[in-house]
């Protein structure tokens, strides 16, 4: 009797521990799952502070390059939870637009060590939404002065608030802009960014500007301003209004 209560419990046993030992490989797996999407998270989000700052200077990079550069990013250890490996992780979704912001897309499967015959797949998607690098902040550099500048301009300017780098816009119509004058006395001419008309309705203008546009939307109704120290801006003159 003693002797049929052994085996039985020897059987037992022999069928529950591969399926405790498999439930504990399962977990196990999903916890490096777990920070492996942790890592490529923290890997996306150092990309877009790195693409920030580059774009911001001029340079020039498309989504494939990121893509790769990305890939290289990742560790071996990390990609063995990758379904495919480099080849599974996807970043079309990707968005760059120049001289406003980065929108980082990645999407991939993550799959636990033991593959479990191929059937566990995880889908994994994360964004990152960064703009573009537009300057320092004032306590950044307590020692030395900022100031700012603009992209197309030739001065700098101590007021963030002075008149020529803070646009005041207004809505006026095709009679009004004909006989509009701006802050300096002078005429509103058609803009050549928007290419717009006097047929067009609804016009805009700024009052330090000297064209009129079509649209709020127009590049000619921005300014990109900069916060920069003042050593870097050695080739631009102070703004004769807020420079002196």
């Amino acid at each position: 009797m003693k002797k049929r209560k052994k085996a039985s419990l020897t059987l037992e046993a022999a069928m529950i521990l591969p399926v405790y030992m498999a439930a504990l490989l399962a977990l196990v797996s999903l916890l490096l799952m777990n920070l492996t999407a942790m890592r490529i998270q923290a890997d996306l989000l150092n990309m877009s502070e790195e693409l920030a700052v580059s774009l911001a200077d001029g340079c020039h990079i498309s989504v494939g390059q990121i893509e790769d550069r990305l890939k290289d990013m990742l560790t071996d250890e990390d990609l063995k939870f990758i379904d495919k490996g480099k080849d599974g992780i996807d970043m079309s979704g990707s968005v760059i637009r120049e001289g406003e912001y980065i929108n980082l897309h990645l999407s991939c499967d993550l799959v636990p060590l033991t593959g479990f015959f191929g059937i566990l797949r995880v889908p994994f998607s994360r964004g990152c939404l960064t703009h573009i690098w537009c300057g320092y902040e004032k306590p950044y550099f307590p020692d030395e002065e900022i100031v700012y500048i603009t992209n197309d301009s030739e001065v700098y300017h101590r007021d963030r608030e002075c008149s020529h780098i803070r646009l005041t816009v207004r809505a006026t119509s095709p009679d009004e802009v004909t006989y509009l004058r701006n802050r300096s006395g002078g005429r509103y001419r058609p803009c050549s960014l928007c290419h717009s008309r006097l047929s067009d309705g609804r016009l805009y203008v700024a009052v330090e500007g000297d064209r009129y546009h079509n649209t709020l939307t127009c590049s000619g109704l921005k300014r990109t301003v900069r916060a920069v120290r003042i050593s870097q801006v050695t080739d631009r003159r102070p703004c004769s209004r807020c420079g002196r």
